[in-house]
């Protein structure tokens, strides 16, 4: 897959390209659908895939303290793009030389790819203002001779799938519900780091995370999560817990704390993705070490039995 970084880096290739068009902010269901359409595409005009995106939110251009949550990461986002059998990636910044550009002028500098096709969801804006839309487009493909297809948003029951709702899911523990509408397990990953060991002497070791690696992250609400966990190239079920340890009381700033189960070695300095399943429960203050352990063990009871059915 060749990537991509900047307008002026844009050149044709020896076949057209199809083209999916979007911020692709979640990698999404709807987002892979415009996706996987454009490659049914490409596959039935032996075109190349490219996909154009941007490798920050808009937001980040004229609200940078209005930046949403990410929920993926930009390694995540090439491999999974990779997987999918892309064979170029845009992934541009958008700034204000992209923000200014006419409608027209868009297009224009796209034309770079020398694209055939063009594929987009149904709220896709382009241009300055965002006063380019669908129809606009449709107009740009009658006149230059590239083909328009439009995809319908995708809706999961009678919510349309958004990364705005994953978020507001993630946020509130909902990351089963998050996860049906990404289409894979939300995940964080990081480098594990020493913690108090308390879990170790509560016969339940866990590998720590800070938190502020994942700064940009969405961040699950605090409370204990079935999980999967790869580490060292193999995956293990798990529980996770985020937050603050409110029995011991002495933990300033959120961390992800996750035993793994059926794994016994150093892990210290090592990096690991920690895939949420299911909320156990939230976070409690309980009255003693004793009522602590008793409550892990029928939360690992818990948390077995549903990282079991996703191995």
């Amino acid at each position: 897959m060749e990537i991509i970084t900047s307008l002026g880096q844009l050149h044709s290739f020896d076949r057209p390209c199809v083209v999916a068009l979007g911020t692709f902010d979640g990698l999404h269901r709807g987002h892979m659908d415009v996706i996987r359409t454009a490659k049914e595409q490409a596959e039935k005009t032996k075109a190349l895939l490219a996909v154009f995106t941007f490798s920050n939110h808009p937001f980040a251009c004229f609200r940078p303290d209005k930046v949403p949550a990410a929920l993926i990461t930009p390694q995540e986002k090439m491999e999974l793009l990779q997987s999918v059998g892309v064979d170029v990636l845009v992934d541009i910044p958008f700034d204000m030389s992209v923000a200014r550009l006419e409608p027209e002028r868009f297009l224009e500098r796209l034309q770079g790819l020398g694209y055939s096709c063009l594929v987009v969801g149904s709220n896709f804006t382009y241009g300055i203002r965002g006063e380019g839309t669908v129809a606009t487009l449709a107009v740009s493909a009658a006149k230059l001779g590239f083909t328009l297809i439009v995809r319908d948003l995708v809706s999961d029951g009678a919510t349309v799938i958004s990364s705005t709702a994953i978020r507001r899911l993630i946020a509130q523990g909902e990351v089963a519900e998050a996860n049906h509408m990404l289409g894979r397990r939300y995940s964080l990953s990081g480098i594990v780091a020493h913690g108090n060991e308390r879990g170790r002497l509560l016969g339940f070791p866990t590998a720590n995370l800070e938190l502020e690696e994942a700064a940009g992250c969405a961040i699950p609400q605090g409370g204990v999560y079935a999980v999967l966990v790869q580490v060292a190239g193999a995956t293990y079920g798990g529980m996770a817990n985020i937050g603050y340890n409110p029995t011991f009381g002495d933990v300033l700033k959120p961390r992800l704390e996750t035993h793994i189960f059926n794994f016994s070695g150093d892990i210290y300095g090592e990096r690991i993705t920690v895939q949420f399943l299911e909320r156990i429960r939230g976070e409690v203050k309980f009255g003693s070490i004793a009522e602590l352990a008793a409550r892990l063990q029928a939360d690992k009871e818990a948390a077995l039995k549903i990282s079991c059915t996703n191995l």
